[in-house]
């Protein structure tokens, strides 16, 4: 979509405060059963911080984004670490993809950004591309985080500043971003609105058990819930 498109060469600068290497320790340490080799699949990746953490661990990786400027500096970002990007432009309520994978990655508030009717039909198509037995794993903002987002935060970079109102009503944060960059002495600015919705734990189970999941665990990294569930089909018809 449009508005991720237009904050893709900021989104690292700006998502620099995120631990991807904490995070992926928080979720072995929790659920050491996940197995330590294999495919791995991450749905909303971004500009491919998380995938270049997987690859270097060993995984075979694939990702899967909306927006194709946030591929390009991912497919940049995984050759300079020395891996092959294998990336996919596709909205995630339509993913459609070969084959299948042993553990499935949605990180970094991904699923906040979807709609309900977009989470369920998200859901109901991973399970097919998901390995019987394999995982899928997301983390989505606790409703603490999303009013705390609620407040103007106003960030300075060397020759950029990044301007974050967002406000919390009926259970939806609405970020509106403002940037300025700078460039051969003025500025540029851009503008756009992101939405994300607060998913309450039962609402999610009930999504993941009706497409075929199993909820396994759920815990607490850094004012996110991190969910790991399985694939309990014996089969899997892609």
């Amino acid at each position: 979509m449009k508005q991720y498109d237009l904050i893709a060469d900021i989104y690292d600068e700006y998502t620099d405060g995120f631990d991807y290497s904490a995070y992926l320790e928080r979720i072995f340490e929790k659920a050491p059963f996940l197995p330590e080799r294999g495919l791995a699949l991450d749905c909303g990746c971004g500009t491919g911080t998380l995938i270049t953490k997987l690859e270097k661990m060993g995984y075979s990786c694939t990702g899967v984004d909306i927006s194709s400027e946030m591929l390009e500096i991912a497919a940049q970002k995984i050759s300079d670490s020395g891996f092959e990007p294998h990336l996919v432009c596709q909205p995630l309520e339509k993913i459609d993809l070969y084959g299948a994978y042993d553990l499935c990655f949605c990180s970094l508030d991904t699923i906040n950004h979807l709609s309900n009717d977009q989470l369920t039909k998200f859901v109901g198509r991973l399970i097919n591309f998901t390995e019987p037995g394999g995982y899928f794993i997301f983390d989505v903002k606790t409703e603490t985080m999303m009013k705390n987002n609620s407040r103007l935060k106003v960030t300075d970079k060397e020759k950029s500043t990044l301007i974050l109102d967002g406000t919390f009503t009926k259970d939806r944060l609405t970020n509106y971003i403002t940037f300025f960059s700078e460039n051969d002495g003025k500025y540029d600015r851009y503008d756009c609105v992101i939405k994300e919705n607060l998913y309450k734990r039962n609402e999610l189970k009930k999504i993941l058990i009706q497409s075929g999941f199993t909820p396994i665990t759920v815990f607490p990294f850094r004012g996110r819930d991190i969910y790991i569930s399985r694939n309990g089909k014996t089969t899997n018809q892609a």
